[in-house]
């Protein structure tokens, strides 16, 4: 074989080999092409909107807890974290209220409460219970609230003349009697009054005890049944000529 056939087979070996490679080339890079698309393709049946994709957190710092936790010290008193009710404890609405008392008018014992035993009355002449004290004060003394109350009842009674009776805490009620036809500023029903604020003065309009010496018949009651009124107030026995001692029978 003559070198000029020689050039033309290598030749044509050359231009075969390249066109290999360059195929094979072009292959390749075909491949990976389709490789990334079908990486990219969502699964059969899955929509566009299924896919999550999940993003990474950020590096954020929690605040730490600033409530206040009440703590107690070793000898179990609450510490300065411990909010203190000022409003203090609930009252107790069925405790009784602490009153203070003084006498209604100045004055001495003319005769005493029995509610049992029938004393003599000296108007009537004859024995009757007594349901309340009778104080011997001077006409136009002034009468005074024995407590701290309101005005129950202003009112005229035709055995025992003018009266006032007062409503006070824990179901105590007083009761004036024999008063003045004149009451002070004030003193109407369901005003409030303070302990010693004058009422009226001593009068003459109880007919049941005209007979006897000028007095105040004050009367109490608790939960609606009569009490001593000397067990709240204190009277010295009046040793007054006209006064009536319990066990006279006329």
């Amino acid at each position: 074989m003559d070198n000029a056939n020689r050039n033309k087979i290598n030749l044509a070996l050359y231009i075969v080999l390249t066109l290999i490679v360059v195929a094979v080339v072009c292959m390749t890079v075909i491949g990976i092409v389709n490789g990334s698309k079908r990486g990219n393709e969502l699964p059969s049946g899955t929509k566009a909107t299924d896919r999550v994709t999940t993003a990474p957190k950020p590096n954020v710092t929690q605040a730490p807890d600033t409530t206040r936790v009440p703590q107690q010290t070793e000898d179990n008193a609450p510490n300065e974290d411990v909010i203190v009710d000022t409003e203090g404890p609930s009252q107790d609405v069925d405790a009784p209220v602490k009153l203070k008392y003084t006498e209604p008018v100045s004055g001495y014992l003319l005769k005493g409460y029995d509610i049992d035993m029938p004393v003599y009355s000296l108007t009537m002449n004859d024995y009757r219970v007594h349901s309340g004290i009778d104080i011997l004060a001077d006409p136009g003394a002034q009468v005074v609230a024995v407590a701290e109350g309101t005005v129950q009842h202003v009112y005229d009674d035709p055995l025992m003349g003018h009266c006032v009776s007062i409503n006070h805490a824990n179901g105590l009620v007083s009761y004036y009697m024999g008063l003045s036809d004149e009451l002070y500023d004030g003193i109407t029903d369901g005003a409030p009054v303070y302990c010693g604020q004058p009422i009226s003065s001593i009068g003459d309009s109880t007919l049941i005890e005209i007979a006897e010496e000028p007095h105040l018949h004050f009367e109490m009651k608790l939960d609606g049944k009569y009490v001593d009124p000397c067990d709240y107030v204190t009277y010295e026995a009046s040793t007054s000529a006209g006064a009536v001692d319990d066990n006279y029978e006329g």
